[in-house]
């Protein structure tokens, strides 16, 4: 079995535009080729909302798709019920009845083609090459492993991974780009250490000095009205993004997304509690911009909705 190797980087400018500026489906085929082809269609896509991860979900309607490409390494995830798919990744062929959570990787620049009777949809999640060159760095695996294509793969974590990227496009994006940043450096880790020789127990070790991550909070706090990206926390810290979304966990036991979210919801608290201030007001206020995704989060943090925490006191 033949697996294609990660490609190597492209210049910092040239990737970024080819990652943040490709439209929907473009990661998979071309733009003039999809114009011929009535095979499949995006269903939902999400852009460039996120900067280190374009996610969009598929539908596959005939039995044969053309000979897709991909520019970044990624993931498919199927989300239809048991079909059977005949997968053909980089030469390589795999025939298998797919259930719902099965994966398939596909490395930067792969092949592949698709024949199936039955429809089918599937999550297409791509990793921005910068991202993955990134991590291979900070968790020093530049020469342990090549990040290849695996035409199947069962992994509980990349899966719940992927659900929260569905969750959160059907919600809108509301957790903001924070989370996708999140989101993109969690499965990056995940995928890497899944499909790679690199040891499980390399790159774990770090943490953040004092002064530093008091910096960092009171970053955090001076600027929960606005959406918080990693790597503005991780410029602040003076880390990568990777290294600081680790060191932090490791030095407060939370991801940078929670901690953000925690002092979202303790200010939102002092605000129900003192002030006269709208439940969507005081959403607006602590910088959640969907009454109903600040509503999910307060109810899941402290047990009660917003107005009946601040009944309680009144």
């Amino acid at each position: 079995m033949h697996i294609a190797p990660f490609m190597p980087p492209v210049p910092c400018g040239e990737g970024k535009k080819s990652s943040t500026q490709a439209s929907s489906g473009q990661n998979l085929v071309s733009e003039q080729v999809h114009d011929k082809l009535t095979s499949w269609s995006v269903l939902s896509s999400s852009g460039a909302r996120w900067a280190s991860l374009t996610a969009d979900i598929y539908d596959f309607r005939t039995s044969d798709t053309p000979e897709l490409r991909s520019a970044d390494p990624g993931i498919a995830l199927h989300l239809s019920s048991p079909t059977l798919i005949d997968l053909t990744l980089d030469g390589y062929r795999d025939t298998r009845v797919r259930v719902e959570g099965d994966l398939s990787v596909f490395s930067a620049g792969s092949r592949r083609q698709m024949q199936s009777k039955r429809p089918h949809k599937v999550l297409v999640i791509t990793l921005h090459r910068e991202v993955v060159l990134r991590a291979i760095y900070e968790m020093k695996a530049a020469h342990a492993f090549e990040l290849g294509g695996l035409p199947f793969l069962r992994d509980a974590q990349i899966e719940h991974i992927c659900h929260a990227v569905l969750a959160e496009m059907d919600c809108d994006y509301a957790s903001g780009p924070l989370y996708g940043d999140s989101l993109s450096l969690a499965l990056c880790s995940r995928l890497l250490r899944c499909v790679s020789s690199l040891d499980p127990g390399s790159g774990r070790r770090g943490g953040i000095a004092p002064h530093t991550l008091d910096r960092v909070m009171e970053y955090i706090d001076s600027n929960l009205t606005e959406p918080l990206r990693m790597e503005e926390l991780a410029e602040i810290a003076g880390l990568s993004e990777y290294r600081f979304a680790h060191n932090f966990k490791t030095a407060t036991g939370i991801s940078p997304h929670q901690y953000v979210i925690n002092q979202r919801i303790e200010r939102a608290k002092r605000i129900l509690r003192e002030t006269d201030l709208s439940v969507i007001e005081t959403a607006y206020s602590v910088g959640c911009q969907s009454l109903s995704r600040f509503n999910s989060l307060f109810r899941r943090q402290i047990g009660a909705t917003p107005s009946a925490y601040r009944s309680s006191f009144r």
